[in-house]
């Protein structure tokens, strides 16, 4: 199951055990669980082994749990050996009101650990990952739709460098700066392109303060993307329109009242998704001062909460103050504007829709719509 100790490792041998894995389910399972001591709870995304998968990622490794969580919430049980290694994870679905739908299996050997990780329809990839003075030195990953490869070099015993290798995609190179109080920096380059994958706040970093500054700029940058936009007619609405998952990355959509009559023909929800509006633009934030890191600690806050998923409701009330005060904003030197103009932040699945307008607009203009029918 492992390759020899010393011996430079070889990504098509990984391949043919890869290509053996369905065959092997069963055995790895009995051979991992034999092992379990102990079985604990953990919030996603659980464990990983390999330095900086998480903060490259802009997430934070799972938290205990003293029991399950509910079914309706993703998480992962543990399983870990005498050494408190752990040698199994199964991963439990929220939507799929709490069934067992990943499971790993991973086999210590020396230096060299191997994880084999299936869900229903068989294996879904292999990792080779092998040590050197207690540190991981490589990890080799074969999975259903390619391979890749990692290296890694430490200074001080701390990750500094790893190099990353994934087929289809150029290489790219990570480098990570440490000082007395943990970890700085991380930069990923990737031919002449340089970007910061994560940065710690400099002392006195004050994330409300800085979100405050990003909404003023807002103020500035929304009306002059509207009125960029082709709009047939006095706007009726304008809808700043997000992931969920991402607040502080929007577009700005319009619509007159003649294609919201029409919308609301078909669907009544129709007429407030910005989906469905003809004219719409981007509107770049990445100017804004302090956008980058705000949006860094709102993803970690998502991260180190991810059943309340703290970022993006933070991210969610600031564009709900924005159209706030862009409700209270004269528009006539921007575009014409029907009488029932509302500006209101919603994303594109409309989930948020209620309450984003509960929260936008004045109590008398919430409560009119709803009289009206129109939600």
């Amino acid at each position: 199951m492992r390759a020899e100790a010393g011996r430079v490792p070889d990504m098509s041998d990984l391949a043919a055990r890869f290509a053996q894995l369905a065959g092997e389910y069963d055995s790895r399972k009995r051979a991992a669980i034999a092992l379990v001591g102990r079985w604990d709870w953990y919030t996603w995304p659980g464990l990983d082994l390999r330095p900086l998968h998480f903060e490259r990622g802009l997430l934070k490794a799972g938290r205990r749990l003293d029991v399950r969580p509910p079914v309706d919430r993703d998480a992962l049980r543990i399983g870990f050996d005498a050494k408190g290694r752990a040698v199994v994870t199964e991963e439990y679905s929220g939507f799929l009101h709490g069934r067992l739908y990943y499971e790993t299996f991973v086999h210590y050997d020396g230096d060299v650990v191997e994880a084999a990780h299936f869900d229903t329809g068989g294996p879904i990839y292999l990792h080779e990952y092998r040590f050197g003075d207690g540190l991981m030195r490589s990890a080799e990953m074969v999975a259903r739709r390619g391979s890749g490869r990692e290296s890694y070099a430490y200074t001080d015993g701390r990750i500094s460098r790893v190099e990353i290798e994934h087929d289809g995609r150029a290489t790219s190179v990570l480098t990570a700066e440490h000082d007395d109080g943990g970890l700085v920096r991380v930069v990923e380059v990737t031919g002449r392109r340089s970007e910061v994958r994560y940065e710690r706040p400099p002392a006195g970093f004050d994330l409300d303060a800085a979100c405050r500054t990003i909404e003023d700029a807002c103020l500035t940058l929304i009306p002059d993307a509207v009125a960029g936009l082709v709009i047939d007619g006095p706007a009726a609405r304008v809808a700043l329109s997000y992931y969920r998952s991402d607040a502080l990355s929007f577009e700005v959509h319009a619509a007159t009242e003649d294609e919201l009559v029409a919308l609301a023909a078909t669907d009544a929800q129709a007429a407030w998704s910005p989906a469905e509006f003809e004219a719409g633009t981007d509107v770049n934030l990445d100017d804004a001062a302090s956008v980058r890191l705000v949006r860094q600690e709102l993803a970690l806050l998502n991260a180190d909460d991810v059943y309340a998923a703290a970022g993006s409701e933070v991210g969610r009330r600031l564009l709900c103050a924005v159209a706030a005060r862009l409700n209270l904003r004269d528009w006539s030197d921007t575009l014409p504007v029907a009488d029932d103009f509302v500006v209101y932040p919603v994303d594109l699945e409309l989930v948020d829709l209620e309450r984003n307008l509960a929260d936008c607009l004045p109590p008398d203009r919430f409560a009119r719509l709803r009289k009206r029918g129109l939600l």
